[in-house]
C-alpha cells in the first residue's frame, strides 16, 4: 500500500488494524511512504513485477486532475488501485477525518478543545504526524474515511 506520508501511513496502519486485528505487515503487506511524487516510479516497477499495490492519496482540491488523470495509465491494470475522495472541499487525509467525525470525538482523542470542526482541521493539518500518532495509539472509537477502508479492504 502506497501512502504520501507518515500520517498516512500510520491512519492507513490503523485502519487495517481495526478492520483485521493485527498490522498490514503480519500479512506481509508493507505500508510505504513514497513522500508524495514518487508514486509513479513506485507504480511503474510494481507494474513490471507483477505486484498488487493500492495508492492511497489526497486529492489536493481537484480530483480530476490529481488523481483521475495523474493515474489515469495505471487504473486500467488489475493490479493497481487508486483511492482517494472526490470532495475537492476536504483536500487532504486531515479534512477528511475531520469531515466524517464529530468534533468531540476527534478532540478528545487529540485532548483539544476546538469549537469549530474548520479550526480542529487547521490544527491538524498544522500536527500531521502528531494527530496521526495519537490516532494511531487510541483505543477510542473513530470513524475512518471511507477511501482508506476502500484500500485495506
Amino acid at each position: 500500500i502506497l501512502v504520501e506520508g507518515p500520517s498516512d501511513e500510520l491512519i492507513v496502519q490503523k485502519a487495517y488494524k481495526i478492520k483485521y486485528g493485527r498490522l498490514p505487515i503480519e500479512d506481509g503487506i508493507d505500508v510505504i511512504s513514497v513522500r508524495g511524487l514518487s508514486f509513479k516510479r513506485f507504480l511503474d516497477i510494481a507494474k513490471e513485477l507483477d505486484l498488487y499495490v493500492s495508492v492511497v492519496t489526497d486529492n489536493d482540491g481537484d480530483y480530476a486532475t490529481k488523481v483521475n488523470r495523474k493515474y489515469q495509465e495505471y487504473t486500467t491494470l488489475p493490479k493497481i488501485n487508486v483511492y482517494a475522495d472526490s470532495d475537492n472541499t476536504a483536500t487532504t487525509l486531515e479534512p477528511q477525518l475531520v469531515k466524517c467525525n464529530e468534533l468531540r470525538t476527534l478532540n478528545g482523542i487529540l485532548e483539544k478543545n476546538f469549537s469549530s470542526k474548520a479550526d480542529l482541521s487547521e490544527y491538524m493539518i498544522d500536527n500531521k504526524t502528531e494527530c496521526a500518532l495519537k490516532l494511531f495509539e487510541t483505543e477510542d472509537y473513530f470513524e475512518l474515511p471511507q477511501y482508506v477502508k476502500d484500500a485495506i479492504a
